[in-house]
């Protein structure tokens, strides 16, 4: 519902923002320590998020965690059935847009010269 809302409010830019205004990412706690995989709360385990990490940089490699997630994806697919492939398929569009979203979170948070210098200079691949 609030998507569709949005969507019939006509925007073509985004709304400016004033000098005094937070950026998001600034606005977010560092990561605090959390195991990846626990088998149980009182057992140590061997991966764990490290604290103090700040959100551009956590968001940056959750973005790469999932552009492989996607390449692998693609090299998966190849070797499945129809039925399987259907249902891959759906997690793997999964994983592109949450790969979008994070993206975008890291571009609006480019201070407005970085983003148009970033616009008029794509990065090549």
């Amino acid at each position: 519902m609030y998507l569709r809302k949005l969507s019939d409010t006509p925007s073509s830019e985004p709304e400016p923002a004033s000098a005094n205004t937070p950026r998001l990412l600034d606005t977010l706690a560092f990561t605090c320590s959390r195991p990846v995989t626990p088998e149980a709360s009182y057992k140590p385990t061997l991966f764990a998020i490290q604290p103090g990490i700040n959100a551009q940089d956590a968001l940056t490699y959750v973005s790469n965690l999932l552009e492989t997630a996607e390449l692998n994806g693609d090299e998966i697919s190849l070797h499945t059935n129809p039925v399987e492939r259907a249902l891959f398929w759906g997690m793997l569009h999964s994983v592109e847009v949450a790969r979008a979203v994070v993206d975008a979170l890291l571009e609006g948070a480019r201070p407005s010269n970085q983003l148009s210098s970033a616009l008029d200079n794509p990065p090549i691949d």
